[in-house]
């Protein structure tokens, strides 16, 4: 137990969130430190890209024309049905991908470090006193300021804002501008895969049954690639509605996932629970992340509103902050 436990856990979850077996780099703020993970990301976008050429292929030229027919109303329904989940996903899948995770605005200055007038403050001493209280960081390696909840990525090669991890399955950062698409594409992604496997495993059985217009000399060049899609979307199923139920119970506590480690160390550190200063209620959490109209949670558009200063807890007590470690406490 203890905060051995705690770190155990943490390193876990960084690792299935990367896709690696790599821990986190925590000492500089960064969240990844290898730049092969730009080659990894390609490899795994065109393995993506096969198997879900390789699904549709099995749905649209096997399953449906030999069980149900085009011509059917059920056969309509289920090209439909399992088109437009697979659109949503891959619309999701390209935002989270191409969108900008977050970049810190070029001469940021920390609120902490302008006067009233919103003007850098003038009195040497009393910014190096700022400074040195620790309410502010700065990035050595990108030689700027980091907002709060923003870490350096050594594969992107910039801090981003509200910093959750490197995700080599997109080829980008999850941060505060594509948090959102990254939920969605979890999300799409796991009814994709029971989608999958449910006309699958029906086909299936009515092929067994002799209910299908595929005859058993046929199925044979089909075979290997049903068992090998079937195979690898079952796998993934499990990881992919694993990591979606974790984003969204991190989404309605605003939290990210190294927010989460953070607190749960300060917690066992300080020997009782902290409370995470942007926690602003379930509905506000969800707002900040998924943008403020409810009708558009399920769409992949933005954007999703200011993310370069965030509003904490009114009811947040600062004092709470010291046991904080990491950018927690920013």
């Amino acid at each position: 137990g203890g905060v051995r436990g705690l770190r155990f856990r943490g390193v876990l979850l960084a690792m299935v969130a990367k896709g690696s077996t790599r821990p986190t780099n925590r000492d500089d703020g960064s969240c990844c430190d290898d730049d092969n993970d730009k080659c990894l990301g390609i490899c795994l976008q065109g393995f993506l890209s096969l198997l879900v050429a390789g699904c549709c292929g099995v749905i649209y030229l096997l399953i449906i024309p030999t069980w149900v027919g085009y011509n059917s109303t059920t056969g309509i329904s289920h090209a439909i049905g399992f088109g437009a989940v697979i659109g949503m996903m891959m619309t999701a899948y390209v935002q989270t991908s191409r969108t900008d995770p977050g970049s810190v605005p070029e001469g940021y200055v920390p609120d902490e470090l302008l006067d009233e007038n919103g003007e850098l403050i003038s009195n040497v001493t009393q910014r190096e006193s700022v400074i040195k209280s620790g309410t502010v960081k700065y990035c050595k390696a990108c030689d700027m300021y980091r907002p709060p909840r923003a870490h350096h990525c050594s594969t992107c090669g910039k801090c981003v804002l509200r910093m959750d991890h490197h995700c080599p399955w997109v080829n980008n950062c999850v941060g505060a501008a594509n948090t959102k698409f990254f939920v969605l594409f979890l999300l799409y992604a796991t009814l994709a895969c029971f989608y999958y496997a449910l006309l699958v495993f029906f086909f299936l059985v009515n092929f067994f049954k002799g209910k299908t217009l595929l005859h058993m000399k046929d199925l044979g060049a089909w075979l290997g690639l049903i068992l090998c899609t079937v195979i690898v979307v079952f796998c993934l199923s499990l990881m992919v509605a694993g990591l979606f139920g974790w984003n969204v119970w991190l989404v309605a506590r605003n939290e990210t996932s190294q927010e989460n480690y953070d607190k749960e160390v300060a917690s066992a550190k300080a020997r009782r629970p902290v409370r995470h200063p942007y926690d602003l209620g379930c509905v506000r959490n969800i707002k900040a992340v998924m943008g403020p109209h409810p009708w558009l949670w399920l769409v992949p558009v933005g954007p999703v509103g200011n993310i370069l200063r965030y509003e904490k807890n009114r009811d947040f007590d600062e004092a709470e902050m010291k046991p904080l470690h990491g950018d927690l406490a920013v």
